[in-house]
């Protein structure tokens, strides 16, 4: 169930080096909590009697936020590969199913995705607790744990079906909750980003300024899935371009960055492309073979791939080279607000204002992580029609932002928002791997581990 705690039923001592994180200031304290977080599952919240206990808690549901992002096999990757930014190189059949758009409740891949989850809110909400009776100042612990509830919050929104249930364990009596659509879980995302702004204190400390940035791209984005176009792009107006915030920050001690190891290292995935040994892929933008700054690749598709073959042995892999191994990876950046407030020109249906934007951004060097910075690009012609702008700004958007849990909720919003059908915008055609056309999932399924919750009856629907 959702509730799920993945206790081991120890408790432990504060190990030495959360107590140590507990006093480092400033935002090096936020990159050295994600970098050297301890296992969350050692501490149980009946053992917190002390300001250090209580902040462990929240260096724990950190490390939790790490893994739903480019720590783990999550939204960053599953969501990826569902749609066209990643191809399965593997053997595994999951990921194989995920390729093609046919995912089973079962799937092994995915019941670890939507455990990880709903985690995250019950370490964070323990961590409240905790923090609120122990150590309540600085003010910006807090809204930590309440940002890391939106965020799960608003990935569970955008990438599973509706009726998904949120439940609470975090008091150790589970409570099952019922289904909700997903605006009904945007707007609990909203909700918990506006308590996370309000705890963002003091407002000069360096974390509580990165809080601040961190809750405006992400409350945004869930008023872009709300239809409120204007507001979100209001709300992240004074972010800079130039911003970014590795937060997520890994190392050959603590884990890697999981987008380098299961396809730099594993060779599981593969960069998508929009053709393959069964021919085209209509829709797919040619992430592998387009040659474009933002997407740096190594190999190629069809042919003889500098990168050799994938896992499986016999599918040509082609490797991102933007990440390194213990590259941080970035939740939020100024490039994300400017690309909100592109879409707010669209609604507005100002083709104009939207290329300005895009052009602004192609007219500088933008740094997409700590080892890479693009290459300047340039101009675009301005869109003739609205319909060639929507396509023009998704594809733009689809390459700023690659594999960093954007696409596929995009692609749900292009025929729920912009009234494309899913053929017109998911891959269709032949997959490669069966010989047998791709079919129609446009989301994930709420998989099977949710049927221990009485209130839970499956999907209420699988629409877009």
């Amino acid at each position: 169930m959702t509730i799920s705690k993945n206790r081991m039923g120890r408790a432990t001592a504060l190990t030495l080096s959360a107590v140590l994180l507990a006093f480092t200031p400033g935002c090096e304290q936020l990159r050295g909590n994600l970098l050297d977080a301890v296992d969350p599952d050692l501490i149980m919240p009946a053992t917190i009697t002390s300001p250090e206990a209580a902040d462990a808690l929240r260096v724990g549901t950190l490390s939790r936020v790490r893994g739903i992002t480019a720590g783990g096999e999550g939204v960053w990757m599953l969501g990826g590969l569902l749609v066209d930014e990643w191809k399965s190189s593997d053997t595994f059949s999951q990921r194989n199913e995920t390729d093609q758009r046919s995912i089973q409740e079962s799937n092994g891949n995915v019941q670890g995705m939507w455990k990880a989850l709903p985690r995250v809110r019950t370490s964070a909400r323990e961590a409240i607790n905790a923090l609120k009776q122990y150590k309540p100042a600085p003010a910006w612990g807090i809204g930590q744990m309440y940002f890391s509830m939106g965020l799960a919050e608003l990935m569970l929104a955008e990438n599973f079906c509706n009726g998904t249930p949120l439940g609470d364990g975090s008091t150790g009596e589970p409570i099952y909750g019922p289904a909700l659509s997903n605006a009904q879980v945007l707007a609990l995302a909203v909700a918990h980003f506006d308590s996370a702004a309000q705890n963002a204190l003091p407002a000069t400390d360096a974390s509580a300024i990165v809080l601040a940035n961190l809750v405006k791209v992400h409350k945004a984005r869930a008023l872009i899935d709300l239809g409120q176009f204007a507001a979100a792009a209001a709300l992240v107006s004074g972010i800079p371009t130039s911003y970014v915030e590795p937060l997520m920050t890994y190392s050959l001690t603590t884990g890697d960055n999981q987008v380098w190891s299961l396809n730099t290292s594993a060779k599981r995935w593969t960069v998508g492309d929009s053709v393959d040994g069964a021919g085209r892929i209509a829709n797919a933008i040619p992430f592998a073979s387009l040659g474009d700054t933002r997407v740096r690749t190594v190999g190629s598709t069809l042919g003889t791939s500098a990168a050799g073959r994938g896992f499986d042995g016999t599918t040509n892999l082609v490797t991102m080279s933007w990440y390194a191994r213990s590259d941080a990876a970035y939740l939020a950046s100024g490039v994300d607000a400017r690309l909100i407030e592109a879409e707010a020109r669209l609604q507005a249906q100002d083709i104009a204002g939207v290329t300005t934007i895009l052009n602004a951004l192609r007219a500088a060097t933008q740094k997409l992580s700590p080892s890479y910075t693009t290459a300047v690009l340039p101009a675009l012609a301005a869109p003739a029609t609205q319909a060639e702008a929507v396509t023009l700004f998704f594809r733009e958007k689809a390459l700023w932002q690659f594999s960093r849990g954007f696409r596929l909720n995009d692609l749900r919003r292009m025929v729920r928002q912009y009234g494309r059908t899913q053929d017109q915008v998911f891959p269709t055609g032949i997959f490669f791997k069966s010989g047998t056309p791709y079919l129609s999932d446009v989301n994930f399924p709420v998989t099977t581990d949710e049927y221990n919750n009485p209130n839970f009856k499956g999907c209420t629907d699988r629409k877009a």
